[in-house]
């Protein structure tokens, strides 16, 4: 239940904080009738979550953040982020204390239509590619599954704007759209769609 009150203080729209709060208002109300405070709450931009709930220091995020904060992450739980991977989910690590205590594995599924839109922007001969923060055997799973045959996974926020450059260079200079939301880091949670002007021809 930490979880929830932690994930409500992130961005609404992202969608695994979206899926760990919906999960949590499952649980009864009345089991837990007063939320604990989330206190020094701190968002890692790409990697997850700190916050200091009931004097515990909650960490929720991915394997990378665990490993800057040096949480072991013990054989069993590399084995679950590995399945989970496998089944085209996302593996997220909750540790309590600077110990490793859960993983929760998250599926984001495709937006209905996606698989039609793709098919046509390739009947429009426009090719498609995916740039996203997810493992790599997500996104392939994705990829496979809607069409899209060019994949950059594991990308960090802070760099999809040099993702985008290099693939400009595949799209050997053919004009190049984007669509979605482009976050960098800069001033408190970030900026959208700014600083990256002479990056897209197009940003939708």
């Amino acid at each position: 239940m930490q979880l929830r009150h932690i994930q409500e203080k992130i961005n609404s729209e992202h969608p695994l904080a979206k899926a760990v709060v919906e999960y949590a208002k499952k649980f009864r109300e009345d089991e837990n009738p007063v939320w604990p405070e989330a206190r020094d709450f701190e968002s890692i931009t790409g990697h997850g979550v700190k916050a200091i709930v009931q004097n515990k220091e909650i960490i929720v995020g991915n394997k990378g953040l665990m490993m800057n904060e040096n949480i072991f992450i013990p054989v069993d739980a590399e084995e679950i982020l590995a399945e989970t991977e496998g089944l085209a989910r996302t593996g997220i690590l909750v540790a309590m204390d600077w110990e490793l205590v859960g993983v929760l594995a998250i599926s984001d599924p495709l937006k209905p239509g996606a698989h039609e839109v793709i098919a046509i922007l390739k009947s429009m001969k426009v090719r498609s590619i995916i740039v996203t923060g997810d493992n790599w055997g997500t996104a392939n799973s994705i990829a496979k599954e809607v069409g899209i045959d060019i994949v950059v996974a594991e990308a960090k926020p802070e760099h999809k704007a040099e993702n985008v450059k290099e693939l400009q260079d595949v799209c050997g200079g053919f004009s190049l759209t984007m669509s979605g939301r482009v976050r960098t880091r800069g001033g408190r949670g970030g900026r959208r769609g700014r600083g990256h002007r002479g990056v897209f021809e197009v940003l939708i």
